[in-house]
């Protein structure tokens, strides 16, 4: 829940948070796309991750333009 991009110093960071009662063992898969585009691209290095934050960073380098990003638990 609340996933956000956080942008500093031209990093962007999708951050969510997780619920308390989480059960062991949880993975997260991230996916993002272009404002416009039709399909969701993995970002393979967020997928099956346990901790709550991907760096999309070089996904996301026109900052002109607007992303979307989203979270499978």
């Amino acid at each position: 829940k609340r996933v956000a991009f956080s942008s500093t110093n031209f990093e962007n960071i999708l951050t969510w948070e997780t619920e308390a009662d989480l059960p062991p063992g949880t993975v997260f898969d991230v996916q993002y796309k272009q404002y416009g585009e039709k399909s969701w691209l993995n970002k393979q290095e967020c997928q099956s991750i346990t901790q709550p934050f991907c760096n999309l960073t070089r996904e996301t380098e026109n900052f002109t333009e607007p992303y979307y990003a989203r979270v499978r638990a």
